[in-house]
């Protein structure tokens, strides 16, 4: 009798015991094996409010912040202390997560809460320009949705870096002003023209705004600056050198025009990219009709040589044309390995360079046209479509 009472309540404590196993397995709401529990800090994310490069002479400081992930990687509060630290001496670090830049180099950044910790890699450059030759080259990039931006090279087309991309819109030309230590950039759809820091390449302002779509621009001899337009009137407009307008010069307008020089008369010329035509206007701006209206596909920048011979970048064409002085073709200076070629500029000893949009390079020829080599690369610097050159000498 006593042996199956004992059996009994082995029995009925069995069926207990596995009564509340089977309620402790069910009473997780997911039927999952993940003890429920409080999220707490596990790892750390940083972000910097201008990237991962301090400028010595531009900009020099960013703020870091820190956001805090709990063990399921959702985004929790950070209740304790964040010690910031830096690896070395080339930037300082506060205890808000301000970094400024102090010497060329790297260095690493590192945020800590308790055992929690995450670090941020620098590099500190000093971008300011030494004395010597260096090329400016504006990028249209994907004609009107960019991205845009102003490199600059050094006289061997290499060490790139991005000298602007604040505020432009579709850039078209380079021009130094270098008594006022800035620089002009016409944007072609914001309708206006920005001044720039010469040295920084810091946004200053607005120089001149209104215009419809600025293109080319060039100071004439009596020292005004002289804007195309792509859109409106195509009339030339005029302006001091301090932004102020002075008027519409031309008595015609140049549809989409973008690209002008004077003959050694003061007569200016202005192409037509969309009638494939180069106009002329006397010293007054009286319209003394069309200079060249075939031989040219697409039209951009426009230049006479010593011997008052017209050269054309003909973008559609591929190829820089030659015109003689009454506008009569005289023939091809450079055809091969050129693709859409826009924007021109000098060397002292005849040699120039010539953007090619369509290979994301700039080229050298010498004063005959020969091809010397790529000054810049495909590619270099980020470069995606050269629309402007500019060679700058600094003392």
């Amino acid at each position: 009798m006593k042996s199956q009472i004992v059996s009994q309540m082995k029995k009925i404590i069995s069926i207990v015991l596995i009564s509340i196993i089977y309620a402790c397995s069910s009473s997780d709401d997911g039927g999952g094996d993940v003890p429920n529990e409080n999220p707490v800090l596990t790892s750390i994310t940083i972000s910097s409010s201008n990237g991962s490069q301090l400028d010595l002479f531009g900009t020099n400081t960013t703020i870091l912040t820190a956001i805090g992930k709990d063990q399921f990687g959702q985004t929790i509060a950070i209740s304790g202390t964040i010690n910031w630290s830096a690896s070395n001496t080339n930037l300082s670090v506060n205890g808000s997560g301000l970094v400024t830049g102090l010497q060329v180099g790297s260095s690493v950044v590192t945020a800590s809460v308790g055992s929690v910790s995450r670090t941020f890699s620098f590099t500190i450059v000093d971008s300011e320009p030494q004395s010597g030759t260096f090329i400016y080259v504006s990028d249209a990039a994907q004609f009107a949705t960019g991205p845009w931006k102003i490199v600059r090279y050094d006289e061997n087309g290499q060490n790139a870096m991005t000298f602007i991309d604040d505020d432009l819109a579709w850039p078209q030309d380079i021009l130094f002003l270098e008594d006022q230590g800035q620089v002009l950039i016409s944007n072609l759809s914001s309708n206006k023209i920005n001044r720039y820091d010469a040295s920084t390449g810091n946004l200053i302002g607005s120089f001149a705004t209104g215009i419809s779509g600025p293109t080319r621009m060039k100071i004439g001899a009596d020292n005004l600056l002289y804007v195309l337009q792509w859109e409106g009137n195509g009339l030339v407009r005029r302006y001091q050198l301090d932004g102020t307008f002075v008027d519409q010069f031309t008595s015609v307008g140049v549809s989409r025009s973008i690209g002008l020089d004077w003959d050694s008369d003061g007569n200016l010329y202005v192409s037509s990219f969309e009638d494939a035509s180069i106009r002329k206007f006397d010293a007054n701006g009286d319209d003394l009709g069309l200079f060249i209206s075939s031989g040219i596909q697409g039209p951009t920048n426009i230049w006479f040589d010593a011997n008052g011979n017209l050269l054309v970048n003909d973008w559609t064409g591929n190829k820089v044309v030659r015109f003689d002085s009454d506008g009569n073709f005289i023939g091809d200076v450079v055809t091969s390995g050129l693709n859409q070629p826009e924007g021109v500029d000098f060397f002292p000893n005849g040699d120039f360079l010539i953007g090619s949009g369509g290979t994301s390079e700039v080229k050298l020829y010498d004063r005959s046209g020969t091809f010397i080599k790529n000054l810049v690369s495909a590619g270099e610097g980020g470069l995606v479509r050269p629309n402007a050159v500019r060679i700058r000498e600094i003392q």
